[in-house]
């Protein structure tokens, strides 16, 4: 993401006018959590009005200034649009065309640059802001998962694990010499398909792990698969990069799978560079923890405010729709409580609802924590606790 113009403190001392331009799908994640509703935006947008003297439309590009009444987004489709009402304008230039008070859409695109005016832009917003400009945090890894006659071709990055293609091959069962055949024909289809995809979404040179997963040996094949079809194309930009692949096992073919891999402790060092990996463990840590009912895990707003109070948090699992939250006083208190634990030397992990770990941690309030030491009583007294 580019930022164009960024002026803090010209509104309210924690106010923000940012301008920006988005380049690709995880700006447009970025800035979903970004914006919230009641933040205004000014953007360009064709504009259809009718003229007093022959009663003809007329298509204008226009200045608008609205502010935030809901939002519509999805990773997959590229797509984000917010719908607003015009506000006033105090500077002109905005909304010379269109009266107050009228609603209107606002669909964001990487081809022109439009600005965010925030009347509280926290350490989260900032943070945020930050990473997306950061190139290195958006391409995390990618992974291939497959079983028998399907395969899930997926990119792994901070906000979700995206399905780039699915690709499916009716495999004959091998009873005679024609159906072997056959089955080694359709098989190699099956690979080659397989590599296509893989080349179409991925960029070897910056992706930082692979990952081929499958129940059997299916991941292990198509390793081979894939350094055969490139020694044959003489694409340097895979065999350069070979060391960067990681063969694992899971139970399935499907997207399960790939949390699998990135719970299993036995792929912890080789996939220590990506961030949903940190996260997915810290995540069957914590259930762990508390299937374990050892009392180092607790989840809820007063439980986790009370262990952070004590300074006995060692990491601590906050979902991003708790800090989204359209009411900026409750935002604050949990901004507060994770300063309050880094402080106190833990850990802070943001979970995305678009991950699966993050959908389960929303499950169970959409906060909780890990103890540096177990507190058995830390339930009693809740209603004391302020």
């Amino acid at each position: 993401m580019k930022i164009l113009k960024l002026e803090e403190g010209s509104i309210n001392k924690e106010s923000a006018v940012i301008k920006v331009l988005p380049e690709d799908k995880e700006d447009l994640f970025a800035l979903y959590q970004i914006i919230d509703e009641e933040d205004e935006l000014i953007f360009k947008k064709k504009f259809t009005s009718k003229k007093d003297e022959d009663s003809k439309k007329n298509t204008d590009l226009v200045l608008l200034k609205v502010q935030v009444v809901s939002s519509e987004f999805d990773i997959n489709d590229e797509f984000l649009r917010y719908k607003g009402k015009t506000v006033a304008d105090e500077t002109g230039r905005a909304n010379a065309e269109v009266p107050v008070g009228k609603f209107i859409s606002f669909t964001v695109n990487y081809s022109y640059p439009f600005t965010i005016i925030k009347q509280t832009f926290d350490k989260h917003s900032r943070k945020l802001l930050n990473e997306a400009c950061n190139p290195e945090a958006k391409s995390d890894g990618a992974a291939v998962v497959l079983q028998e006659g399907i395969a899930h071709v997926c990119l792994l990055t901070p906000s979700s694990t995206i399905l780039k293609q699915k690709i499916e091959y009716s495999l004959p069962k091998k009873k005679r010499g024609t159906d072997v055949m056959k089955y080694d024909e359709k098989t190699e289809k099956f690979y080659k398909a397989i590599y296509a995809a893989m080349k179409k979404y991925y960029d070897f040179n910056t992706v930082k792990m692979i990952i081929l997963c499958s129940p059997g040996f299916y991941a292990k094949t198509l390793m081979d698969k894939v350094l055969e079809y490139a020694r044959e194309e003489r694409n340097s930009a895979i065999l350069n990069n070979k060391s960067r692949f990681l063969v694992a096992h899971c139970s399935t073919g499907y997207l399960q799978g790939i949390g699998e891999v990135l719970k299993d402790p036995a792929y912890a060092a080789s996939l220590s560079d990506t961030k949903y990996s940190k996260e997915a463990t810290v995540m069957d840590d914590f259930l762990k923890h508390l299937n374990d009912d050892d009392y180092k895990a607790w989840y809820g707003d007063t439980e986790v405010f009370k262990a952070a109070e004590l300074g006995a948090i060692s990491n601590l699992l906050i979902t991003d729709e708790k800090l989204h939250t359209g009411n900026v006083k409750e935002r604050k208190v949990y901004l507060d409580v994770m300063d309050t634990v880094e402080r106190n030397g833990g850990s802070v992990f943001t979970f995305s609802t678009l991950h699966e770990t993050g959908e389960e941690l929303d499950k169970l309030t959409g906060i909780a924590c890990i103890l540096k030491y177990p507190l058995p009583d830390l339930d009693e007294d809740i209603a004391d606790f302020d």
